[in-house]
């Protein structure tokens, strides 16, 4: 099955996860106008680290900066466990296309029209699920 998710944050990381946790076969790519995951223009929601890190699988993220307040309510925190979230992701098998803008969605042939700067500079790929996180 091929999963097209739409925009990088730790829900989207999350359920991508989840997906491949039933399917390992699943074959990911996630689309983001972001440079880089985790760190995008706009500061995501803090968190209280700890919090979140008993509520997700210790399977799905690695290392996270030991700099960062685990106990009190941060945006950085969020950044760097999106981060290692994604970076988990890769390491299971999901593609990434940072810095890609989305020109357009096909719902009837289901396929997505992209360009960017990623691995793929502008394309066509064709998609059995989608999931707009945007």
């Amino acid at each position: 099955m091929r999963i097209a998710i739409l925009g990088i944050n730790q829900e989207s990381i999350c359920h991508a996860h989840s997906i491949l946790d039933g399917d390992n076969s699943a074959l990911i790519t996630i689309y983001t106008e972001d440079a880089e995951a985790g760190f995008s223009e706009i500061p995501p929601e803090a968190i209280i680290l700890n919090e979140v890190l008993e509520s997700i699988s210790s399977k799905w993220y690695g290392l996270v900066p030991e700099a960062l307040d685990r106990d009190t309510p941060s945006s950085t925190s969020s950044s760097w466990l999106v981060k290692a979230l994604a970076i988990r992701l890769a390491e299971r098998g999901a593609k990434f296309l940072l810095h890609t803008r989305i020109s357009n969605i096909d719902e009837v042939n289901q396929e997505i029209s992209f360009r960017g700067g990623g691995q793929i500079p502008s394309g066509i790929q064709r998609y059995d699920q989608l999931l707009d996180y945007r």
